[in-house]
Parts: C-alpha cells; structure tokens; sequence
C-alpha cells in the first residue's frame, strides 16, 4: 500500500467515507498535504469519528480543503488547531508565510438548504453570513491577523455584495438592535467591536470569491497574502 492509502486506512479505521475519496485524491496531489494529513491523523481521525452529520462532515471537508489549498504554495506552512490545547477557542488553522508572517485562519461554510435546491435566496443567506460572523468573531486572536473564510458554490459568491453586507452588519451592530445579537455571545456594541477588531478581513472561498478587508482591524493582514490566499480558492497560479 502506499502512504497515502496508509493514512486514508487510518483515519478512516478502514470504512467507507464521504470524504475518502477527495482526501485520497488531495494526497495524491500534494505531498506536502499528504505530510499534513500524517501529521495531524490521530485530530482528523477523531473528528472523523465523532462527526456523522453529512452537512456536518462536509463542512469538516471544506476545512481541509482549505489546508490542502494552502500547502499548495510552499511560502505557506499551516498548523492545525494551534490553539486547543490552551483549551480555549481559536481559529482552525495558524498559518506562516516565508517563515516570519503568521496569521490565522478560521473556516465556516454556508449550508445547503432543504428546500430550494438551485435557486439562491440572496436575501437568507446574506443572514447566514452575518449568524456565522457572530458565531465567529469570538475565535479571533488579539495582537494576530484573523482570515475568516466562508465557503460557498460559485453563483452565490458572484451574487454577494460583500463590502455592502458588511456595512450592513456595522449598521446593525452599532444601533443597537436586539434581535441582531440574539442568540449571539454578544448583547451591545461594545463586546461586538471588541472581537470585531480582531477580525482582518472574510473572504468567500470560491472562484472569483469577493474579499472583504476590514480597515479597522489591528493588525491588519498584508496585502500579498491576501491576493495569495484569493489566488488560490480560486484555483489560480499565485
């Protein structure tokens, strides 16, 4: 057998899987990915098992494919959860570029729905957007560069006016309405803009994916990691 079907055995405990198949084939592409996987087995194994939800397990799957992405780029080196074993919450993955920039990256995904399969409900998931941004925030590292990125299908990325949402979020945020907090950690403005600094910039992972760089973050995250990272949810050579 060969090492990647070695881990694939592993992770997997030798059952059939949703997700065999695409990490077999991010392996067999990327030996830097298939290094990841061998090193962080015993994590993603676990999550494996524990995780039997489909849209769950899809959402674990748009999570390593984001690693596989990355380590695409050998200016990338990318760690797995850095930060659970302080215990606490943290982005998924804390990433190095050219060995001296790092910065972390914590990954969602917007849901498929029951109903409506094919049609975009542009309105719903511009709320969605906003529930994950608030479900989020709180992983956002003081005194780091936090990339938030969310997945989605093409034509809903293309449809989203990113730059408008997120002054919408501002808007909402700042006049103290009830209802966008709830079921929220936060209850005001000043909670809210506290993680919302921490936050440097939402990218919505697909081709052509808008970006959304948040001017208010400290620090913020350099321009060429950006356009890098873009590059390469799309598919695009850096």
């Amino acid at each position: 057998m060969t090492k990647q079907a070695d881990l694939i055995a592993y992770v997997f405990e030798g059952q059939p899987h949703l997700l065999s198949g695409a990490l077999l084939q991010w392996m067999e592409a990327s030996a830097r990915f298939t290094a990841f996987v061998e090193i962080y087995r015993d994590k993603i194994r676990k999550k494996i098992r524990v995780t039997r939800e489909p849209e769950s397990i899809l959402d674990l799957g748009g999570e390593l494919e984001v690693a596989y992405c990355l380590l695409n780029d050998r200016r990338l080196a990318v760690a797995y959860e850095t930060y659970a074993s302080a215990k606490r919450r943290g982005p998924d993955f804390t990433v190095t570029y050219r060995a001296n920039l790092v910065f972390n990256v914590e990954v969602a995904r917007i849901r498929v729905e029951q109903s409506g399969v094919g049609e975009i409900n542009l309105p719903r998931k511009e709320e969605r957007i906003q529930r994950i941004l608030l479900d989020k925030l709180g992983q956002m590292q003081p005194g780091m560069a936090n990339l938030l990125v969310i997945h989605t299908r093409e034509e809903l990325a293309r449809s989203i006016d990113l730059d408008r949402l997120m002054q919408e979020v501002k808007t909402r945020a700042e006049g103290k309405n009830p209802s966008f907090y709830t079921g929220s950690r936060y209850t005001g403005p000043a909670a809210f803009y506290k993680d919302f600094l921490h936050l440097s910039a939402i990218l919505l992972w697909a081709s052509g994916g808008p970006l959304w760089v948040n001017k208010q973050a400290r620090p913020g995250l350099e321009k060429k990691v950006l356009r890098l990272v873009s590059a390469l949810a799309s598919g695009a050579s850096p």
